[in-house]
């Protein structure tokens, strides 16, 4: 397994240059580990931090850089027998609960069903109908009342989701010499982004991940805090077109006059508000 890759660049002379940035750098896959926090409470550690690069990359930062943060929203329902459900189990678990509990907690769900209007009571025979033979409740109340169960929608979180990160970059060599270095980064996302064999070959290990930083005025330049930072991400697929003009053109070796790269990541942990701090003096994530 190839664990160096050393520091490449495109164009050669851009360490000469004061443009901004885009900074790939290979790290070797970090799993989380299983602790305990909060009184023994079973977690996940965070990943392992400070790890040192197998490889970077340096390339001029392409058009089109974008995010988006997104939390998982969704229709969340549930109708008054559920609730009154709810109610029974949770006598049932509350501490120091028991069955007895949760047999009062039913009696009073019937006391409170016996006073309600004969409407109610005929929606809950027909609820209970449909059960017995398999049919939607909605459907049979929908038949004979022209109404259906409350459902008490309203939108609920679903948890949190992993952002993606997609770059196109088209790189045309100037001489045989930058179109090796270009080959080299092909290779370098080519060869980091694919999974790997252990000796044994009955498992197969992760692929390398990459870190990813827009730096301000050059190679040795600061995080740019007008720009997104990215948490450590996953290669899910590299795109090389070798003909990006749509003509077949080469140097004496070979190698074409350019190519077009196409990246796609996605960051391995969601973003939660607190990694933004309190302060004001970036952008975060």
């Amino acid at each position: 397994m190839r664990n160096k890759f050393g520091n490449l660049k495109y164009p050669l002379t851009i360490g000469s240059t004061n443009m901004d940035v885009i900074k790939f750098s290979m790290l070797e896959f970090s799993p989380k580990k299983f602790t305990k926090k909060g009184g023994g409470v079973g977690a996940l550690d965070d990943r392992a931090k400070g790890r040192n690069a197998i490889g970077t990359v340096v390339l001029p930062i392409p058009g089109a850089i974008t995010d988006q943060n997104v939390a998982q929203w969704g229709d969340g329902r549930i109708n008054p027998l559920q609730l009154a459900g709810l109610e029974v189990a949770g006598a049932a678990l509350a501490k120091g609960g028991g069955l007895g509990d949760a047999g009062k907690t039913v009696g009073s769900q019937l006391e409170k069903l016996s006073g309600t209007a004969s409407k109610a009571k005929e929606a809950l025979a027909g609820v209970i109908s449909a059960a017995s033979v398999g049919i939607s409740a909605d459907e049979v109340l929908a038949r004979t009342q022209g109404a259906v169960v409350n459902p008490n929608l309203e939108l609920l979180f679903k948890g949190p989701s992993l952002r993606p990160f997609n770059f196109s970059f088209q790189m045309g060599a100037r001489n045989e010499q930058e179109s090796l270095e270009i080959m080299k980064i092909l290779r370098f996302f080519k060869q980091g982004g694919s999974p790997q064999r252990t000796s044994a070959q009955y498992l197969v290990k992760a692929p390398h991940t990459f870190q990813i930083e827009y730096l301000h005025r050059g190679e040795g330049g600061n995080q740019n805090k007008f720009l997104n930072k990215i948490k450590e991400c996953a290669l899910q697929s590299v795109g090389v077109n070798y003909t990006p003009n749509n003509n077949y053109a080469t140097f004496k070796n070979g190698a074409p006059v350019a190519v077009e790269l196409t990246l796609s990541f996605k960051e391995l942990d969601p973003v939660f508000n607190d990694e933004y701090g309190d302060g004001d003096g970036d952008v975060g994530f």
